[in-house]
């Protein structure tokens, strides 16, 4: 992690709001654009964090939600301790960019 990431502990009680409209898929990516010059591509997992900033939940409650929702199918099952680390990685990427708001 670089010196300018934020750690889970850091931002685990924050509430992630997204910025930028989604434009629909591309391949296997989503494409989510800040203005007409800032588009930025996605992967699923990526996309997915991105749709649950909400401003309403925070960053831990998205790490249970999602770890709730793999453990429905035995070979996508996550812990919540396996998907802090890239939760994290990913808000920290989104809010680099400016497609999330950690507040």
């Amino acid at each position: 992690m670089s010196e300018n990431e934020l750690s889970y502990d850091e931002i685990r009680n924050l509430k992630p709001k997204r910025q930028g409209i989604s434009l629909g898929m591309e391949d296997d990516n989503f494409i989510v654009a800040l203005d007409e010059s800032r588009a930025y591509t996605l992967t699923a997992g990526a996309y997915y964090v991105w749709m649950q900033c909400s401003g309403e939940k925070t960053v831990e409650d998205i790490v249970k939600e999602l770890s709730k929702e793999l453990s429905a199918d035995p070979e996508t099952a996550m812990s919540e301790d396996e998907l802090k680390p890239p939760i994290t990685i990913i808000l920290n990427e989104l809010a680099k960019v400016g497609l999330v708001k950690l507040d």
